[in-house]
């Protein structure tokens, strides 16, 4: 115990001369070519080895000292706070003086590349987005995938009586486009030159990047993350009728599929949206030369391999396999309605898109959406219809056989 106690005091001791370059403000993180990451904050000189540095570029000279740099073990984009321990680093040599096993959260920033789209021209609408490369004559589009959300009872309910709603799923989508060849290198299908591709393949994915977002007047905002079609829904109560003078909107009778319900019957209208994230993937095959590298001088005399010992040569020819891809934000596509940009995070940048292709699904008591005898779905592009009626009122079941 008197052991433990004195490495607990000593590791205290340690950590308390950190405190002043934490509080210099949020580590420099870079991910290197090996893909391990390495943040460094405060300190002076210019030193970058093997294990970490602080400076930028290389130097002549450095100010003999130390800096702290922290060994990062894992990153999260979305709080930009990165989890590592941190390490004593000689400003000249680049060598580790001080490693301590205590882990700890620091914010930080690590760049990812981006690898620029390859759409020129893009097209945007209700049911998906098209981004097309005229120099390649390749288009590709991705539509909206639909979401679900399940509720009961449906499509009327009554005042102040266990209502359930649940985000019954939101899939991602996908959509492609393709060339057969394209003659880069001057070439043909029947006689390919180096520098041709055959078999591109443009495709679009949206994947959902945040929970269904629901609305509904009187009962506020709900955000439900996707439970699926046997998940636990939320259960919520309506306080008022769906009468006008609280909001009520248009009559059962001017929507179309509300047929089980009067047709002078006022509704209530909420929505329901989901943000999505696009992304591009580009993959091809390219004629290339097979080099290797072999004994002796060129024709020319001259040496480019093997250190100064060999020349290359062309052994042969064969068709590799590339691909690229990356994110589409918001602001990379042309004419997108304003209604179609969100932003999740509420910095005023849109990261995403919003999807209301939303299909309302009926639940049994049981929260099934299968019961041939409940079974019923709605879409009207984002908007939930419901009435609510008197505590004395008939609940909108369908009708017992």
């Amino acid at each position: 115990m008197k052991r433990f106690l004195t490495f607990a005091l000593l590791l205290i001791t340690i950590l308390a001369g950190f405190h002043p370059v934490l509080a210099q403000g949020a580590p420099s993180c870079t991910m290197n070519p090996d893909g391990s990451i390495t943040c460094t904050t405060g300190g002076g000189g210019g030193g970058s080895g093997n294990n970490g540095g602080g400076g930028s570029g290389p130097t002549q000279a450095c100010t003999p000292g130390e800096h702290t740099v922290y060994r990062i073990v894992s990153y999260d984009p979305d709080t930009e706070m990165c989890r590592g321990y941190p390490e004593v680093v000689d400003n000249c040599t680049g060598q580790v003086i001080l490693s301590l096993p205590a882990f700890m959260d620091v914010p930080c920033q690590i760049p990812q590349p981006q690898v620029p789209h390859p759409c020129d021209t893009f097209a945007i609408g209700a049911g998906g987005i098209t981004c097309s490369n005229s120099g390649w004559n390749v288009s590709a589009r991705v539509t909206f995938p639909e979401m679900y959300l399940d509720v009961r009872p449906y499509p009327a309910t009554l005042v102040r009586w266990p209502t359930a709603i649940r985000n019954g799923g939101m899939p991602g989508s996908s959509g492609s486009g393709g060339v057969n060849y394209i003659p880069n290198g001057g070439g043909s299908s029947s006689n390919p030159q180096v520098g041709d591709w055959r078999d591109l393949r443009l495709t679009l994915t949206l994947q959902p990047a945040s929970p269904l977002s629901v609305t509904l007047p009187i009962v506020g905002t709900f955000n439900l993350p996707d439970a699926g079609s046997t998940g636990h829904p939320t259960l919520i109560e309506w306080e008022v009728p769906s009468h006008p003078a609280v909001g009520g909107g248009p009559l059962a009778g001017e929507v179309d599929g509300l047929e089980e319900l009067p047709a002078d019957m006022p509704l209530f209208a909420g929505s329901g949206r989901g943000a999505y994230r696009l992304y591009w993937e580009l993959r091809y095959f390219e004629y290339e030369a097979e080099v290797e590298c072999v004994p002796g001088p060129n024709g020319s005399g001259g040496y480019n391999c093997g250190g100064g010992t060999g020349h290359k040569v062309v052994v042969g020819y064969e068709w590799k396999r590339h691909s690229s891809g990356g994110e589409i934000p918001p602001l990379a596509v042309q004419n997108v309605p304003p209604s179609r940009l969100a932003d999740i995070n509420g910095d005023g940048i849109p990261e995403a898109f919003w999807n209301t292709n939303l299909t309302i699904r009926r639940m049994d008591e049981g929260d099934s959406v299968n019961n041939p005898r409940y079974l019923r779905s709605w879409n009207w592009g984002g908007i939930i219809y419901w009435a609510v009626r008197e505590g004395q009122g008939q609940i909108g079941w369908p009708e017992s056989e």
